[in-house]
């Protein structure tokens, strides 16, 4: 009788531990709700390698709003790369079809050299494309694909160096949730411990990775704005 009653109480705390701690998808418009605008037309999608980007919510203030800002700044970082890959190849495209252009291969190699259009870099692509635009070789499409896609790299530029500042501050705030984690409600432990845990360990790889996203960003931010 005593082992069933104690697992009748096992079983209600396994029952509102899950009740209570619970998943919820990140999105463009949490992370930088200027930029949710462009996410679709940009076809940048918004997961990582596992699936969505999700952050837990246990009911307790104190952690829920640490999930999500972890979340955040992991998200961000994903969205960041995800549109740095995404812009710099249709700037290599764009690029490419213009070194089919026989005006222009003379211009392209004094200054690039013999490197095979398939080869470019991003910043011989830049390169490539500011010599069509000197000869108003670039169409009035990727005007408009440069103009827009400008605004958004802006957009992800300031949040991202926001979040390079922030990432310290919030791994600290992480580390003394995580020494105080009994300060929450005795049932609502496990998953805080859980949500911190990985909430950490994500922002150990946002401090890795932000700078390098954020530098690579801003190049193709920096180019795109010559040309406009």
């Amino acid at each position: 009788m005593k082992r069933s009653k104690l697992l009748l109480v096992v079983i209600g705390m396994i029952l509102i531990v899950a009740n209570c701690a619970k998943q919820y998808p990140l999105t463009v418009a949490d992370v930088a709700p200027k930029l949710a605008q462009f996410s679709e037309s940009h076809n940048w999608g918004f997961a990582d390698e596992g699936g969505l980007v999700t952050y837990f919510h246990i009911g307790d203030p104190n952690f829920d709003n640490f999930f999500k800002s972890a979340a955040m700044l992991d998200g961000l970082v994903i969205i960041s790369k995800k549109m740095t890959s995404t812009t710099a190849g249709q700037l290599k495209k764009y690029a490419m079809s213009k070194a089919a252009d026989e005006s222009l291969q003379e211009d392209i190699k004094a200054n690039i050299g013999d490197t095979a259009p398939e080869n470019y870099t991003t910043e011989q692509s830049l390169i490539v494309m500011n010599l069509a635009k000197q000869q108003d070789k670039v169409s009035k499409d990727e005007l408009k694909y440069f103009a827009t896609t400008t605004v958004s790299l802006g957009i992800a530029v300031v949040a991202l160096g926001k979040g390079v500042k922030e990432v310290g501050t919030l791994l600290k705030d992480g580390t003394k949730l995580l020494k105080n984690v009994k300060s929450t409600k005795p049932w609502l432990i496990p998953a805080a411990t859980k949500g911190l845990k990985g909430s950490i360990d994500n922002l150990k790889g946002v401090k890795e990775n932000a700078p390098k996203a954020l530098e690579e960003m801003t190049v193709l931010l920096e180019g795109f704005k010559l040309l406009n």
